[in-house]
């Protein structure tokens, strides 16, 4: 069986991309790691794939990866990251490097200094997380032009140019809650109330219109009563929905529909108040909450999926200048219950 670099880096306690550039005299590497690459080669019994090796030299060299994500404050976005991370370190073997950076919530200000910063660090391709603006769809255009192709994962942006997206699709995550919803209708007219994040998130603004199309096509007897948002944040989460649980008495249940959920549940807890809650994803607090009965179900999207894809794919593009096969890569959309998490029953 043939040695693989990643067999090396692991006995040396290095990268793969250390021990492909020790191996290839690339520059970066310190002497002693260099020579100590080479003896555990050796005595693994390493044989190089010239082939391989020729192609690298010729093509794959000098590739930079720039990853910007909405992941401050954003527990959902631990697993994008983990995918994002498992693609780059396979990139590393072929000398691909990455810049990543994150940031807060839906600012198109903040979005567009950060992707200046990218630029600057001489990004090959970007892979980011949207903000749905047209200053970031031009900005998209902009950096195409200039020959920085971009991927956008987990939402995405309008008439912007961008290569391909890898996430949701979010309307039919939507039409699932709904169905959730109208399952658990007892057969008379329900009252329920949306919570999403930020109307700069085009991923939440399609699951609310997904959900609120669905109720009134199949459910008639659920109607959305209230829409209100909550920036991304728990602390924002908690107000609005403390405040709509004071005036409004007949309310029956409440959907989340983004990031914050677990401060608008606690307002929940807090108020005594018995109301169904739907949610979309599954962090550490809504597998807590799923287990105990205060969220029926959740309805999840697959985010290692999202980022592992869109690294790959921008990955495949710079070193092989191979384009995806499809514009939108959608992942799977599945529901979760209590049941679905429970080690044994």
């Amino acid at each position: 069986m043939r040695v693989t670099i990643k067999q090396i880096a692991e006995a040396a306690g290095v990268s793969r991309g250390t021990v492909d550039r020790a191996l290839n005299g690339r520059p970066g590497v310190r002497a002693e790691v260099e020579e100590n690459v080479k003896k555990i080669a050796r005595e693994l019994g390493y044989k190089p794939n010239y082939a391989a090796k020729a192609l690298a030299d010729n093509r794959y060299t000098k590739k930079k990866i720039g990853v910007l994500l909405n992941a401050e404050g954003n527990a959902f976005f631990n697993e994008v990251m983990s995918g994002v991370n498992a693609a780059l370190l396979e990139m590393e073997e072929f000398g691909v490097d990455s810049s990543i950076k994150t940031m807060s919530g839906f600012v198109a200000e903040k979005q567009l200094e950060l992707l200046t910063a990218l630029e600057e660090e001489q990004v090959n391709g970007i892979v980011f997380t949207p903000v749905n603006d047209p200053s970031i769809a031009e900005k998209i255009h902009i950096l195409k032009e200039r020959g920085i192709e971009v991927v956008t994962i987990n939402t995405d942006v309008r008439k912007s140019g961008r290569m391909a997206y890898v996430g949701c699709c979010y309307r039919k995550s939507g039409a699932v809650a709904a169905g959730l919803m109208g399952m658990m209708n007892p057969g008379k007219p329900e009252r329920y109330a949306i919570v999403k994040s930020s109307k700069k998130n085009l991923a939440v603004e399609q699951r609310a219109e997904g959900i609120c199309d669905t109720l009134r096509a199949d459910f008639p007897l659920i109607q959305v009563a209230h829409i209100l948002c909550n920036e991304e944040k728990d602390s924002i989460s908690y107000d609005v929905t403390r405040r709509l649980l004071e005036k409004e008495e007949l309310l029956d249940g409440i959907c989340f529909a983004g990031a914050g959920s677990k401060g608008g549940i606690q307002a929940i807890l807090d108020s005594g108040r018995k109301v169904k809650i739907v949610t979309f994803d599954l962090t550490d607090s809504i597998k807590m909450y799923l287990k105990s009965d205060v969220v029926a179900a959740t309805v999840c999207q697959d985010p290692y999926r999202q980022g592992y894809e869109g690294i790959s794919i921008m990955g495949k593009y710079l070193l092989w200048n191979q384009r995806p096969e499809k514009e939108f890569n959608y992942t799977d959309t599945t529901i979760v219950t209590k049941y679905s998490i429970m080690e044994d029953l």
